[in-house]
């Protein structure tokens, strides 16, 4: 198989319960089984400070791997399972634990349960992007089919999952969304190799391997960026069933539709955003990426109607595609000018550093739900407060549209990535 669909086949395994789990938490604990909002939104800031504390471990343990299979397979190897088993504990709450105080403990146990694997797999499968792919042009065609099975998997993992949750129940989505995921990846690792040369160098000990990170002026430009960007995006996959219900009167089948255009949009602008990426250079396609996004944020405040919310969706949809496609590709930039410096590759240290300031998108999140008690007096699915409408709208357009700016603002004074 080739290598850059072996590597999108393991995104979209990954992206099945990954993306059915951040979607769907909130609404299944807090509107689904009563959970209160500022219990919810402590066990994910609880859950967001392990994410950013355990990326780097992954990362550095990852680079410094010596093993005959390579330094990252073994790791997913490794961590699959246990993913596959937390995800769906976490949408097969037991009778027991669906009252009170037991809610909150047993959410917060198996999402961090579900975070120490998702962690573990996740940036040893972005550690191999860099590695297999070299080139600006070879990496915007990799990423573009990676990002387009990302795509087909948010499709299946967001748009239809709740007709699969209406069908099945949470744990037999949970199932059945493990089960393909787990095919896939397995898949990918029975079909690529790693490159032997990546890890004959001696690896950097701890500090100099996290300062010579630290110190990356570039790294951390595009890292906030990006952090900016996932809270962004992160907000509209999470309010999406909330904004559905309560700003425009619609059940999960209009969810599903909503998601769906959104997806749609995303999936064939990959391959524009990649070519566009030949004609402007990565960072400018990648600034106008994020200045759709934006805007499709900041239209999201109107629609009245599916009819209306469903352009919107398109234009969100757009934007969305180009930064994930175009963001891989400078980052990776800046991986292999680190190697020329130091002579050494260290994708895991660097996706790990991301990671953990991505993580603080999580806390970001939590923060924006627990806004909506004093702001709007939105406590839960059992008391929404007066007017729900006003409070989604809030977190699906506002808050985004700030974001992605905020993301803009600071893309433009990335150093890298100009047209040739």
């Amino acid at each position: 198989m080739l290598p850059h669909l072996a590597y999108a086949l393991g995104a979209l395994g990954l992206t099945l319960p990954g993306q059915a789990f951040g979607t769907y938490l909130a609404f299944y604990y807090l509107d689904h089984l009563g959970l209160a909002a500022g219990a919810f939104a402590l066990a994910r800031l609880v859950f967001s400070v392990w994410d950013a504390v355990n990326d780097p471990l992954f990362g550095y343990l990852s680079d410094r791997t010596r093993t005959p299979w390579g330094r990252r397979r073994p790791w997913l190897f490794l961590g699959l399972p246990f993913l596959l088993l937390a995800f769906y504990l976490t949408f097969s709450v037991p009778e027991a634990f669906r009252q009170g105080a037991a809610l909150f403990w047993y959410c917060l146990g198996v999402i961090l349960f579900f975070e120490t694997f998702a962690a573990l797999t996740w940036v040893n499968h972005a550690a191999l992007f860099p590695e297999l792919f070299r080139g600006e042009g070879a990496r915007a065609r990799a990423n573009a089919w990676r990002q387009a099975f990302y795509f087909v998997g948010l499709a299946v993992s967001i748009a239809l999952t709740p007709l699969a949750y209406t069908a099945l129940g949470f744990s037999g989505m949970a199932l059945l969304y493990g089960a393909l995921g787990g095919l896939l990846v397995l898949l990918f690792l029975l079909s690529v190799r790693e490159d032997p040369e990546a890890r004959r160098p001696e690896p950097l000990p701890l500090l100099p391997a996290f300062r010579h990170t630290l110190l990356n002026r570039a790294f951390w430009v595009y890292s906030l960026a990006a952090l900016f960007f996932f809270f962004a995006v992160g907000l509209f996959a999470a309010a999406m069933p909330f904004y559905a219900k309560y700003a425009l009167g619609l059940g999960p089948e209009a969810t599903a539709l909503l998601f769906g255009a959104v997806l749609l949009a995303a999936l064939p602008s990959v391959f524009l955003w990649a070519r566009l990426a030949g004609a402007l250079g990565p960072k400018r396609a990648w600034l106008w990426a994020l200045g759709l996004l934006a805007l499709g944020a900041f239209l999201l405040l109107f629609p009245q109607s599916l009819a209306q919310a469903l352009p919107v969706g398109v234009v969100v949809g757009a934007g969305f595609g180009g930064v994930l496609v175009l963001g891989d590709v400078l980052l990776a930039e800046v991986i292999d000018r680190d190697a020329r410096a130091t002579g050494r590759r260290r994708e895991g240290v660097y996706y790990s550093v991301y990671g953990f300031i991505n993580r603080l998108s999580g806390p970001l999140q939590a923060g924006a739900f627990a806004l909506l008690t004093p702001l709007f007096g939105y406590v839960s699915g059992e008391s929404p407060g007066p007017n729900p409408e006003a409070a989604f709208r809030f977190l699906m357009g506002v808050l985004p549209c700030l974001a992605a700016l905020l993301a803009l603002a600071l893309g433009r004074r990335f150093p890298y990535g100009a047209r040739g």
